[in-house]
């Protein structure tokens, strides 16, 4: 089975949430999504920074908490994070949502990679 890494853009914009607001994005994943082993798990990348007194986020993809990150204030930084391939639905529009916890945060340039069979 040959393979490749492919990507979508979930938003290529930024933008704010004050606690307890949320941000869904609705994308659809390719069907020849490779499903995942420990070395093709999916990988969801993004911007993100806090007030000065930091601030906590939760990311769910179809309803499954992926990440639920603190972050310290001020600066901004490039995150990731790799999570099972079986959270995603190959086929058909899967959604992303983004929700502040604690302070409010920013988030931009969203990013899934993920492995296709070719």
């Amino acid at each position: 089975m040959a393979s490749l890494c492919d990507y979508i853009v979930v938003n290529d914009g930024t933008f704010s949430l004050e606690p307890g607001e949320s941000e869904t994005f609705s994308d659809p994943i390719p069907s020849n999504l490779i499903i995942g082993t420990n070395r093709a798990k999916p990988i969801l990348a993004y911007k993100a920074w806090a007030t000065p007194s930091g601030g906590t986020f939760q990311i769910e993809i179809n309803d499954t908490l992926i990440e639920s990150p603190w972050m310290s204030g001020g600066d901004t930084r490039g995150l990731w994070e790799a999570f099972p391939g079986t959270v995603l639905n190959p086929g058909i529009n899967n959604t992303f949502q983004f929700r502040a916890t604690e302070n409010k945060i920013w988030l931009a340039d969203i990013v899934l990679w993920f492995q296709v069979e070719v």
